[in-house]
């Protein structure tokens, strides 16, 4: 019996890796273009950070993996990455406003392994911290956005809405502000197991049935921005947190309009986005495609959380691309046709006795930057070639003693089982072309 990795955690062989990579290539380089700079932080974090009250929140606090290490400390793995960013903010309160950082590493829920969902998952962040002003939410997604359509995403929606607004329908409906966290958890789950549960859900937190089955009405509102905000204002206008909170919405789709993106956007007052740390908008990417897997990415303005874990107020805003449901959904969809392997050349050796003048061969198709291959298992010319068509190379060099006494080599280009005799320059010249 194999040992098998542990349950909601996955091994991801070359042809998997490479379209991961192409995905966390092209996030990297979309960020930085942004002038988002690169952090790290551990994978392990002090369980005071992540159990902090305004952190995560309940529900994330039940999904911690937590343990005490040997000297007794009580540890948990990092459930995202905004909570680590937060304490790096407020340990180091001299970075320049805005600093603007980008995260692409693993993060660990103890959750229910399902379609596009993990125990261990990866996310690529971008945030901007120092900032109120709502610039900064339109920056973070038109950044997500252009990463979408170099990745080939063209039919997706951002969903916008704002915490503001919905402790304004709190308020509007009587039920007590300390109530809040509760109710939005609940409401949190509406997709998932929909409108009776959810209702159960808010009527255990303490809200009688009546204001309860108001508020499920309330937050089906869901449209353009222009109809939602402006039928929105008439019933909540006075209401200080909502009018805030739709005064920033409308900001976010002023600057969205100037980018170019503000025909993706759709205003959901059913949008909460579980997270305690969250305070004012908050939003989510979808994409039509045959297969309901989610959201892919999400975020929203955390004002709190750098104060919350011991620094000073600080605003902040940022999204989290989920790259296991983005690598689902391009393969799922076909989008991606890479090959099974980053190999551009094997050096195979019609005799053992070449090695060596194969070593000279490979070492400069290397020093040229073009990634080959070597033969190690000291197998005949034929076996080397059926590998080599196996692994999906696109090039074979077959170093001959025939062909070392013209300086040349044997070049198989081999999907199309052509072959052709040619110098070291020739070959390289031709393959960095390829």
């Amino acid at each position: 019996m194999t040992i098998q990795p542990p349950k909601g955690t996955r091994d991801f062989l070359p042809k998997e890796m490479i379209v991961r990579q192409f995905v966390f290539d092209i996030a990297r380089e979309v960020f930085e273009r942004f002038g988002f700079e690169p952090i790290e932080t551990p994978a392990i974090e002090s369980w005071e950070l992540l159990s902090k009250k305004g952190g995560g929140g309940e529900d994330i606090k039940k999904e911690i993996y937590y343990f005490r290490d040997k000297a007794d400390r009580e540890i948990g793995m990092r459930f995202d990455l905004t909570a680590p960013l937060g304490r790096v903010a407020a340990s180091n309160p001299q970075l320049p406003k805005p600093f603007k950082r980008y995260q692409m590493a693993a993060v660990w829920r103890y959750d229910n392994p399902q379609a596009g969902r993990y125990r261990e998952f990866w996310q690529a962040d971008a945030d901007i911290v120092g900032s109120e002003k709502m610039d900064s939410e339109a920056e973070c997604l038109v950044a997500a956005v252009t990463i979408l359509e170099a990745l080939g995403f063209r039919d997706f929606s951002i969903r916008l809405n704002n915490r503001k607004i919905l402790n304004g329908i709190i308020e509007f409906l009587g039920i007590p502000k300390e109530k809040a966290p509760d109710v939005f958890r609940s409401l949190d789950k509406l997709e998932k197991i929909g409108e009776s549960e959810v209702l159960k859900g808010v009527t255990s937190a303490g809200v009688n049935d009546s204001k309860a089955k108001k508020l499920l009405q309330m937050i089906k509102a869901r449209g353009s921005p222009g109809t939602i905000l402006q039928r929105e204002r008439k019933r909540l206008e006075s209401y200080s947190s909502a009018k805030q909170g739709m005064d920033e919405l409308e900001q976010i789709v002023k600057r969205c309009r100037a980018y170019g993106i503000a025909g993706k956007l759709i205003i959901d007052l059913s949008l909460v986005r579980g997270l305690d740390y969250y305070t004012g908008p908050i939003f989510e990417i979808s994409v039509r495609t045959k297969r309901e897997i989610g959201s892919i990415a999400g975020g929203g303005r955390y004002d709190n959380l750098v104060e919350a874990y011991g620094g000073r107020w600080t605003p902040a805003v940022g999204i989290s691309l989920g790259i296991e449901r983005i690598c689902e959904i391009m393969e799922a969809e076909k989008m991606v046709k890479h090959a099974q392997t980053r190999t551009k050349v094997f050096v195979a050796v019609a005799d053992e006795g070449l090695m060596e003048n194969a070593i000279f061969v490979a070492q400069k198709l290397r020093a040229a930057g073009i990634n080959s291959q070597i033969e190690l298992m000291g197998r005949s010319l034929g076996k080397q070639l059926e590998y080599v068509d196996r692994v999906k190379i696109p090039f074979a060099v077959i170093v001959g003693a025939q062909e070392l006494k013209k300086g040349k080599y044997t070049v198989r280009e081999m999907a199309k089982r052509k072959q052709g005799l040619f110098t070291l320059e020739k070959i390289i010249q031709t393959l960095r072309k390829k």
